[in-house]
């Protein structure tokens, strides 16, 4: 009932934001809650309400799971005259949210910048933050126009904005994660975290068994002079415990008979393991995967060094069926990527993992629909938005060392692409930074290249964009070490971390227009 309360209000506020500057920008997410159909629902209405600068379409579908028909994946696009087929080749920036479904807030942030642009489309006076701030204040002194080394937009305003650009949103790029997400079930996955990747069944045709050397690639067949070791999870709840996810590594022995953990000790996202188990002798061990997830129950073993019969089990639910690819693991620029990523390896490789990155590159309907937008469109920059952290990250995801190698983003300023990304992610952190009041979790942006600093993700998407079109792109974290919500803290929190978020979009816009400008 309150779903259809939540829909029935979005339709008003839809006719609001057609520039009568009766509403404002980021008030539907006070609302509550809402699914995938509920956030393309609203897309149209906003479309329907624009008088012509905004069309919604499907930009692709999910795989259907489950027993459910495939989800559309529901684009906006904002622009003076705004067509999908028509567009004259303009210059195109795209903006995503929820490519993990876990991370609620970013929905909004989208929706409250597509709120943004319409309810300002006709606005050709500087565009102003919500407190009523100069969103590109530095376009006004005159002083800092010679300076070259720093990095000004030219445009101000809205309305020239989208005379010279066109804007794709798409609030919700894994509409299946993110709807499972909001289940009892999906909300507790992950300790709690809620679930990350697609929904898409994952089972092999005949559940073979493919295993990895130690460089990464594949045995043509499993060997038969090693032991196979999975990701696993631990189920505790036999003891009153909990399911722990992706926790240990159980390892299947020669014979095909024996079934037993390996080092409970070591974490399984860490180098230790990786090496452990590949340096093991008598017998040798490798890193193994299959489409089925595994379970090892903790009363099979008193003291977790024990052996069990593999035939026991597997009727007492060792094997259980695996859902879900990472799609921001899913991308073709460094899916394969070994080097320095042995605390990565065995997660990635492995579809018991929330970070699994799928069978081969863009093998995800969303990856590929994402590919296909791209070859269409003149895409000059992208901003995708996450949750876990307060940063502002740019390429390459992949390494803490290499730095981006093309010199394609310069404006003027004569800095090279890497000076570049760290400047603008720097200038747009500093907008964030004027907002989130007391809430430490929505404040304290910085740049980096790396999440945490010190993270590495191969096939991520802003490494993929950059590197394979040249597109300028970004990812921003926007709650710190928070994913989902309760409906009451939803509907306060998350408003704050839209209206903190919208100003950085608007000012990457306008460094956007001028990026195509320069092209």
């Amino acid at each position: 009932m309150k779903r259809i309360a939540i829909t029935i209000l979005l339709s008003v506020l839809s006719v609001l934001y057609a520039g009568n500057g009766l509403a404002t920008w980021c008030e539907s997410p006070g609302l509550g809650m809402k699914n995938s159909a509920m956030i393309s629902r609203y897309l149209h209405d906003l479309a329907d309400n624009s008088s012509g600068f905004a069309v919604v379409r499907s930009i692709g579908t999910t795989s259907g799971t489950d027993g459910n028909p495939p989800r559309e994946i529901s684009a906006i696009l904002i622009t003076e005259n705004a067509s999908w087929d028509h567009d004259r080749g303009r210059p195109t920036v795209i903006i995503t949210g929820a490519i993990h479904g876990n991370e609620w807030a970013t929905p909004e942030v989208c929706i409250g910048i597509a709120e943004y642009l319409l309810d300002n489309k006709d606005n050709f006076a500087p565009a102003l933050d919500a407190k009523g701030e100069l969103i590109n204040s530095r376009a006004s002194l005159t002083t800092v126009k010679g300076n070259s080394k720093e990095i000004v937009p030219r445009l101000t305003s809205i309305g020239e904005l989208l005379r010279k650009i066109q804007v794709i949103i798409i609030p919700v790029y894994n509409p299946e994660g993110y709807d499972y997400s909001q289940t009892p079930e999906g909300k507790m996955s992950y300790y709690g975290a809620g679930w990350r990747p697609n929904r898409r069944k994952l089972a092999r045709d005949t559940q073979a068994v493919i295993c990895y050397r130690r460089d990464g690639t594949l045995y043509p067949a499993p060997p038969a002079d090693a032991e196979h070791c999975f990701l696993a999870d631990y189920d505790d709840t036999a003891s009153g415990g909990e399911v722990e996810e992706e926790s240990v590594i159980v390892c299947e022995s020669m014979d095909g008979k024996t079934l037993s953990l390996f080092e409970p000790s070591l974490s399984v996202a860490s180098t230790e393991m990786f090496d452990a188990i590949y340096d093991s002798r008598n017998p040798k061990r490798v890193v193994c995967a299959s489409g089925q997830r595994r379970v090892w129950k903790e009363q099979w073993s008193s003291d977790d060094q024990d052996r069990v019969s593999l035939a026991r089990a597997k009727k007492e639910g060792y094997l259980r069926v695996a859902f879900g690819t990472d799609i921001n693991r899913n991308f073709q620029y460094k899916w394969d990527v070994t080097d320095n990523q042995k605390h990565l390896f065995i997660r990635t490789r492995s579809p018991s993992s929330r970070m699994y990155r799928g069978p081969g590159s863009i093998s995800e309907p969303e990856s590929g629909a994402m590919e296909r937008l791209i070859a269409k469109k003149n895409v000059i920059a992208l901003i995708d938005y996450h949750a876990g952290s307060t940063q502002v990250l740019y390429p390459y995801a992949y390494s803490t060392r290499d730095r981006v190698n093309k010199n394609i983003l310069d404006t003027g300023s004569g800095r090279s692409d890497y000076e570049i990304f760290h400047a603008v992610s720097e200038k747009i952190a500093a907008i964030l930074n004027r907002y989130g009041g007391d809430d430490k979790s929505i404040t304290g942006y910085t740049a980096a290249q790396n999440y945490n600093k010190t993270s590495v993700g191969s096939g991520v998407a802003r490494d993929c964009y950059y590197q394979t079109e040249g597109i300028a792109a970004l990812n921003i974290e926007v709650h710190d070490r928070r994913y989902t919500y309760g409906e009451a803290e939803f509907e306060k929190v998350v408003p704050a971390i839209c209206r903190t978020n919208v100003p950085g979009a608007i000012w990457f816009l306008f460094w956007a227009a001028d990026l195509a400008a320069n092209r």
